[in-house]
C-alpha cells in the first residue's frame, strides 16, 4: 500500500532547506512545531522522496567530537536545488 503524500508538509521541508545546508534532524526541529505530529522517520522518507525527484542534494561530511562510538561521524547535509 502507498500512502499519498502530504504535500504542504512535503513543500515545507523543500522550503526549509532554501539557502541552507541542513541535516535531517535539523529539518525535523524547525518542522515540529508546524507540524506536532511528524515523526524524524517521515522527514527522512521525505528528504529521500526530495533526492530522488532532483529538488535536493546531499553531501557527506565526516565531523570529530566525542560520540559514545568513538571520535568521528558522518553526516548528511542537505541543501535545496535552484
Amino acid at each position: 500500500m502507498v500512502k499519498k503524500i502530504n504535500e504542504e508538509l512535503f513543500s515545507d521541508i523543500i522550503n526549509s532547506l532554501d539557502g541552507k545546508r541542513l541535516t535531517g534532524y535539523q529539518v525535523f526541529g524547525l518542522l515540529k512545531e508546524i507540524h506536532p505530529k511528524i515523526s524524524k522517520r517521515l522527514i527522512y522518507h521525505y528528504l529521500y522522496l526530495a533526492l530522488k525527484r532532483g529538488e535536493i542534494s546531499v553531501s557527506k561530511v565526516t565531523e570529530e567530537g566525542k560520540f559514545s562510538w568513538g571520535r568521528l561521524t558522518e553526516k548528511k547535509y542537505y541543501t535545496r536545488i535552484k
